[in-house]
């Protein structure tokens, strides 16, 4: 589990010659990380933000846990595409393998852009709501979570081309519009509020 390692290993994972973990773990922990700031920025900022801490803790865990889905969603879909095919059977079966492992990897980075989209969200509130002078930290979050979705972003649209399931693909297209397109909003709305109150 990557969670468990300290730093030093963790990043040569990261560093390795091996396909896993990559950007879409890599985007799961800026979430997680976008996260963790926004309950620090709470925390200085008094108890009447005790909810908004709350809800970023249950958003941290979900984070890291998907950073742990998606090198998973990855080994399966390079585990299927080891399968045996000499025979028909043994192709078809190996066809479905692919695409169920296709789908998670589809399905796993786009829950990690719903979810720090709901950490850029609390971002937004914090960086007004709280303390400013934490107002640095709160800016930090909403880049770091931004970052996670543009590169969640990334590695659904990797995914769409092996999908046959074309109604899935056009369901997962019609949901990144209007995810990236709010995280583009959010970010830019949350800079120029950082960069006025700091300048």
């Amino acid at each position: 589990m990557l969670t468990s390692l300290p730093v030093p290993e963790f990043l040569a994972e990261f560093a390795s010659d091996k396909p896993t973990p990559g950007g879409g773990s890599s985007s799961a922990f800026a979430g997680a990380l976008a996260g963790a700031l926004v309950q620090m920025v709470g925390r200085l900022s008094g108890k009447e933000q005790a909810q908004l801490v709350a809800k970023s803790e249950i958003l941290v865990t979900q984070l890291t846990h998907m950073a742990n889905c998606d090198a998973d969603a990855f080994n399966q879909v390079m585990t299927a595409y080891k399968m045996p095919r000499a025979t028909a059977e043994e192709k078809s079966r190996r066809t479905d393998a692919i695409q169920r492992g296709t789908k998670l990897a589809t399905e796993v980075p786009l829950r990690v852009m719903e979810l720090s989209l709901d950490v850029l969200r609390l971002a937004g509130q914090i960086a007004v709501q709280g303390n400013t002078n934490a107002l640095s930290d709160a800016g930090v979050a909403g880049l770091l979570s931004a970052a996670a979705v543009k590169g969640a972003y990334y590695n659904v649209l990797i995914n769409l081309p092996g999908l046959k399931d074309r109604d899935f693909v056009k369901s997962i297209r019609d949901k990144l519009k209007g995810i990236l397109g709010e995280a583009e909003k959010l970010e830019t709305e949350l800079a120029a509020y950082v960069l006025k109150t700091l300048q």
